[in-house]
């Protein structure tokens, strides 16, 4: 018997600019999709800093939203 893994329905896509709930620059989203460690969708996201470095985490798709009337990264 092979056991396949269902990818659920994400609510982002990969190119859409999004925001943290909490606040924080726009960022761009590079991938999305389910990861080992943890349940629940994920997005690795990019955007600038400050000081014009280039930044790169993954964070839970409920912890986001889409970013109105910004620039991507």
């Amino acid at each position: 018997m092979r056991l396949t893994r269902r990818r659920a329905t994400s609510a982002y896509r990969a190119g859409e600019v999004l925001r943290l709930k909490s606040g924080g620059r726009p960022m761009t989203a590079i991938w999305n999709g389910p990861v080992l460690f943890a349940p629940g969708n994920w997005l690795i996201c990019q955007w600038f800093s400050d000081a014009g470095e280039l930044q790169q985490e993954m964070f839970p798709e409920e912890t986001l939203e889409r970013a109105s009337h910004a620039l991507a990264a």
